[in-house]
């Protein structure tokens, strides 16, 4: 049969109270050790009755501490340790100490002399300290703070000023003083706590954030090399069979087939480079009056070859409004767009159109598509993200495009989301300044500027 060495013991009895419940153990010892003193050194001078009364007051307290700190341990036992129960429970014992420090002072008193009560007075001056500091909080903090700490000085000070005496203006007003010492101590203190709280917040957000980059860049750079390399290989196939064929027409085709896979290549690569330039901050948007009507008409038309291909009808929504962008910026944006929904979004149909809300302008480009899947929501717009309903097959992109489309739309003032509410397909849009009419600035209507 094993033995447990005691110093073991020692350090199972430590283990089964809190930091909390030690510290009141300890205060509780002083505690006593003082008012057993002063209650042995007033005794001759106090009436039977009187005497009984402090001595019961006593028992009840240190009754009420063993009691809750069993309690206490117990339930910390079996649900766990709770700030907000120990913190209470920390009250509770001030509370209590303070009701029964209170009455014993006010019975002890009037039978003690002036050296007895300046004692007693400085005796209490540690409890108040000790309540200061016990009632600064953890993180975070919500409620008010404890008025614990005022107890005991608002009850001398009350007594010593109805009482009179030679020193009754002096202890009040040393008594007052104290307590407001005690509670700016206890301010400053929670204050460094709070800030404490927050750095480490904003560390482990800061580390989160640098986490998700370097995972959100791992995605990256394993899109690009799947998406890069499928087209290379293919490109690499079909060069050899240019160079190997005999027949004329299956090498025409493989050559045609191989520009298709270098442009598609050089699309990638394009996209990427304006990303990482917009990242940088390297583009500088020029932004004047701009005509949404050309503008959608413009971009529909380079789409609509590949929206032929695929059977997709591109339809328009005429419009007169004029927006304050940046007109490159404005159709690399829309165009990602329109290209996500043609390639992503297996729809039929794709519509153009824009619309005023108040003093802004949003252009919309919507689908009868799948949808966006409420798990892609959160992170839609993120670096490096591509949608989880997307094939298998050679995608074309490295999950930039609408990273891009928010980027741009930053450097415009502008914005771009999702309308959540749109249920047949998605709806995205691009949000602008409306151009006051009254404006005299010039508005291009035509090709991109030059």
């Amino acid at each position: 049969m094993s033995r447990t060495a005691p110093g073991q013991l020692k350090h199972n009895a430590r283990a089964s109270l809190s930091r909390g419940q030690r510290i009141n153990l300890f205060a509780l010892a002083i505690y006593v050790a003082t008012s057993l003193a002063v209650i042995r050194a007033l005794t001759p001078l106090l009436p039977a009755s009187e005497r009984a009364l402090v001595i019961g007051i006593f028992l009840a307290y240190g009754s009420l501490w063993i009691i809750s700190a069993v309690w206490l341990n117990l339930r910390e036992r079996t649900y766990g340790a709770s700030e907000t129960v120990s913190y209470r429970f920390n009250l509770l014992i001030m509370w209590g100490g303070n009701a029964a420090v209170i009455v014993g002072f006010l019975v002890l008193m009037p039978h003690a002399d002036e050296g007895w009560q300046m004692l007693m007075v400085i005796f209490l001056l540690g409890p108040v300290a000790v309540e200061a500091l016990g009632t600064v909080r953890r993180p975070p903090v919500n409620g008010r703070d404890s008025l614990a700490p005022l107890a005991i000085p608002t009850a001398i000070s009350l007594y010593y000023l109805v009482q009179g005496g030679r020193f009754a203006i002096a202890v009040s007003l040393f008594m007052g003083a104290f307590a407001a010492i005690m509670l700016a101590l206890r301010g400053v203190i929670q204050r460094a706590v709070d800030r404490a709280y927050a750095a480490r917040l904003s560390a482990e957000g800061a580390r989160a954030d640098a986490e998700a980059q370097r995972d959100s860049k791992t995605r990256f750079l394993a899109s690009a090399s799947h998406d890069l390399a499928q087209p290379l290989q293919s490109a690499r196939l079909f060069f050899d069979q240019a160079v190997r064929g005999t027949d004329p027409t299956r090498r025409a085709n493989a050559i045609t087939m191989a520009h298709g896979a270098f442009a598609l290549m050089e699309r990638q690569l394009r996209q990427m480079l304006d990303h990482l330039r917009l990242e940088a901050g390297a583009v500088q948007p020029h932004i004047m009056n701009l005509a949404v009507g050309p503008l959608i008409a413009r971009v529909a038309a380079l789409a609509e070859v590949g929206a032929d291909r695929a059977a997709i009808d591109i339809r328009l929504q005429p419009s007169r409004l004029r927006v304050r962008a940046d007109p490159d910026l404005t159709e690399r944006a829309l165009s990602n767009l329109v290209d996500n929904a043609r390639k992503h979004a297996r729809c039929s149909r794709i519509l153009l159109g824009a619309r005023r809300v108040g003093a802004r302008v949003r252009i919309w480009v919507i689908d009868d598509g799948v949808g966006i899947p409420g798990a892609d929501l959160p992170r839609l717009f993120d670096d490096y993200v591509q949608g989880s309903n997307h094939d298998d097959e050679i995608r074309g992109g490295f999950g930039l495009g609408l990273a891009s489309v928010q980027r741009m739309m930053a450097l415009m003032s502008g914005a771009a989301g999702l309308d959540p509410r749109w249920r047949r397909g998605s709806a995205f849009y691009l949000d602008f300044a409306a151009v006051d009419e009254s404006a005299t600035d010039a508005t291009i209507t035509g090709a991109a500027k030059e």
